[in-house]
C-alpha cells in the first residue's frame, strides 16, 4: 500500500511548496501548515517538527483545517484506505494526514514515517533558502 521505490521531492512553486506524487495536493498544504506550527507553538519549526513527528510524537491538528497522526491499527484510517481490505500496519510507522473540507469530502493521503521526516526537512530547507532571499 505504501510501498514506493523513491521518496517524493519538495520545491517551491510560488508562495507554496510543490510536492511531486500529490496530486490531491494534501501534503504540500500539511508542509505548509506544519511550517507555520512552530509559530503557534513559540519555539522553532525544526525543533516543534522533529518532537511532534518523531517514530512516538503525537502529530499535529489544525482545527476544522487539517489533521496529521498516526495510524495504530486499520481502525486509524479514513475509509477510502480500506476498502479492499483492512491493510496491514504492524511494525510500521504509517502517518495519516488529512484535509478538512466544510460540506465536502476530506482528502487525505498516507505516508511513511521515514518518508514524512524527509518531506519536512526539505520543506524547513526550501523554507530557509526562500527566508534568505
Amino acid at each position: 500500500m505504501l510501498a514506493r521505490a523513491d521518496m517524493r521531492t519538495v520545491r517551491p512553486a510560488g508562495t507554496i511548496l510543490d510536492v511531486s506524487e500529490d496530486p490531491k495536493k494534501v501534503i504540500s498544504d500539511f508542509l505548509g501548515y506544519a511550517l507555520s506550527f512552530g509559530k503557534i507553538t513559540g519555539r522553532s519549526p525544526a525543533e516543534t517538527l522533529a518532537e511532534r513527528f518523531s517514530p512516538q510524537g503525537k502529530g499535529m491538528t489544525v482545527p476544522d483545517v487539517f489533521l496529521a497522526y498516526r495510524a495504530e491499527g486499520p481502525d486509524d484510517l479514513p475509509p477510502e484506505f480500506t476498502e479492499a481490505g483492512p491493510p496491514d500496519l504492524k511494525g510500521k510507522e504509517t502517518w495519516v494526514l488529512t484535509r478538512l473540507n466544510f460540506g465536502r469530502l476530506s482528502a487525505s493521503e498516507l505516508v511513511e514515517g521515514p518518508e514524512l521526516r524527509h518531506l519536512l526537512q526539505e520543506a524547513l530547507k526550501q523554507n530557509s533558502q526562500s527566508a534568505a532571499s
